[in-house]
């Protein structure tokens, strides 16, 4: 992990995404960019109408100065990205071209009413970055991820997305708690699947695993199930483009990331 987007409205939630980021990036290295996105129709810092919106403009530049200090101040390398959008500019247009490894960012999340009505931006981010988005919505209760929860139906090749879940927990010297997640109708067997989690974690022989089975026909309460035993530090899983059966869509991520205290980890293959 050599860089790490952090998308900031200056809300509590996205504080709390920075602290954790800080933290991440301490272990890794990585460098910092805070990304603001201004809503400015003109496009353009010099034809900004009005003092009240160049002071508005002043100050939000001051606050991701501010990350900046805060970043290097601890060690890092950091950089601020203010972009003055028209309304095209999205927080995942950038992602592919700064090559970044992973996106932390805050979520208010959503329920009832509010969650069917309102579109959020998070969940956006969610559905179509090419990087691993990291969603915190309250400050972590421990520091650190040295437990994971990483959910599968293993018909979704987690083979090809489960690195940045194995580099995060062996940072912090800890386990990958492999769940298999058994839809309604799904014919593997159990040996099947060890087999899988078995040739899986060939692939990272210095990791450390636990194996872990749930069958339900309600995937997002399947998780939550097994999390209260695992108690993990954060959620993850892999949702395709591609619709199946068995394989997790981008609604049960968008779900979790809404419902879900905890950090919710969300890969899409690329």
């Amino acid at each position: 992990m050599k860089k790490i987007l952090v998308p900031t409205d200056f809300s509590v939630c996205a504080d709390n995404a920075v602290q954790v980021a800080l933290e991440i990036a301490g272990k890794f290295q990585a460098e910092i960019i805070f990304q603001h996105l201004y809503d400015d129709p003109s496009g353009s810092a010099h034809t900004l109408q009005g003092t009240a919106k160049q002071h508005e403009l002043g100050h939000i530049k001051a606050m991701l100065d501010a990350l900046v200090h805060k970043a290097e101040h601890a060690g890092l390398s950091a950089r601020q990205l203010l972009v003055l959008s028209k309304g095209a500019d999205k927080i995942e247009n950038y992602i592919e071209p700064l090559n970044i490894d992973l996106v932390v960012m805050g979520s208010h999340g959503a329920t009832g009413i509010r969650e069917k009505i309102l579109g959020s931006q998070t969940q956006r981010v969610v559905r179509q970055s090419v990087a691993p988005v990291l969603v915190i919505k309250h400050k972590p209760e421990r520091k650190g991820f040295k437990n994971i929860l990483f959910a599968t139906t293993f018909h979704e090749n987690p083979e090809r997305v489960i690195e940045p879940v194995i580099k995060l927990a062996s940072a912090y010297s800890g386990k990958a708690h492999l769940l298999y997640v058994g839809l309604e109708k799904d014919t593997q067997t159990k040996a099947e699947v060890e087999e899988k989690m078995q040739r899986l974690e060939q692939q990272f022989p210095k990791a450390m695993f636990t194996r872990n089975f749930i069958t339900t026909n309600d995937p997002e309460w399947g998780i939550q199930y097994v999390a209260k035993d695992v108690a993990p530090d954060a959620i993850a899983l892999t949702t395709q483009l591609k619709v199946g059966k068995f394989i997790f869509s981008h609604s049960l991520a968008e779900d979790l990331v809404n419902h879900e205290n905890r950090p919710v980890l969300v890969i899409n293959p690329k």
